[in-house]
């Protein structure tokens, strides 16, 4: 139909400009507008918000692979981070999934909507913060990398989104590598869901045009836009105030976490 052809070009604009500017791979604004796209346009598939997950690691698969290419052509990703954060990051992505496996698809929808409302209140009204004077220790690192793969996982929005914040805060990461360092996490994390939601979801029926949690159309289509408009999305980011465009996804993102909430 014309109208998923649209809503895929859109959203997929959309995800490759916020990979490009953010580093955050576009899947929080992925996952909520599949799930409407598979309820509200009537797609067809029996379980929407699994399908929706595990087709936006997919696609901020790819999308957060060119980033974190095209930040690192400008040596702007902080790989020292990465030291004691790599095998957290992909233990606690297999960890999310299999939770996901647990959970219904309500459930995932409300824990999805608070998390997307937590980090759009943070996004508002976060103001300069002070990091730490020194590293934290391997323990303290090993723990964030378990919740940062787990909740990228678990909800389908890739590890920038959730590890922002804390890069800023308690990893240490300087502002000129910030995004290029979240787009990396967030290539890491997705690539581990991509993987484990195309097998636990592979013997499931009643998901047309699918293999395992991934939707091939929106897969493609997506997948396709938003990795030529990443590059777009860095350009902008160097010509515009970032902290405005932080403040506008601020906004949509409490209006989707609320929307979502009372679906």
């Amino acid at each position: 139909m014309i109208i998923h052809i649209v809503a895929y070009i859109v959203v997929g604009i959309l995800s490759g400009l916020l990979a490009g500017l953010l580093g955050i791979g576009g899947g929080i604004v992925i996952v909520p507008s599949l799930f409407f796209i598979y309820t509200l346009l009537d797609v067809g598939v029996a379980t929407p918000m699994h399908l929706a997950v595990g087709t936006s690691l997919a696609i901020i698969t790819v999308t957060s692979i060119v980033a974190m290419f095209l930040y690192e052509k400008r040596q702007a990703v902080f790989w020292s981070v990465f030291k004691n954060l790599n095998i957290p990051l992909i233990i606690g992505g297999f960890l999310g999934v299999f939770i996901s496996y647990l959970v219904t698809g309500a459930f995932l929808s409300k824990l999805f909507s608070v998390v997307a409302l937590l980090f759009g209140l943070y996004f508002l009204f976060a103001r300069k913060v002070h990091k730490r004077s020194k590293k934290p220790e391997k323990i303290l690192t090993i723990f964030l990398g378990l919740i940062i793969g787990s909740l990228a996982t678990l909800l389908g929005i890739g590890g920038g989104v959730v590890g922002m914040p804390l890069f800023i805060m308690l990893l240490r990461v300087p502002n000129y590598s910030l995004i290029g360092t979240a787009a990396t996490a967030t290539f890491i994390t997705a690539l581990v869901g991509t993987l484990s939601y195309l097998i636990t979801g592979f013997n499931m029926l009643g998901n047309p045009n699918s293999i395992g949690y991934i939707h091939l159309p929106s897969f493609i289509s997506i997948g396709l836009i938003s990795v030529f408009t990443v590059s777009f999305g860095i350009k902008l980011a160097d010509k515009l105030n970032v902290k405005i465009l932080k403040k506008i996804f601020a906004v949509a993102l409490i209006a989707t976490s609320i929307f979502m909430f009372f679906k």
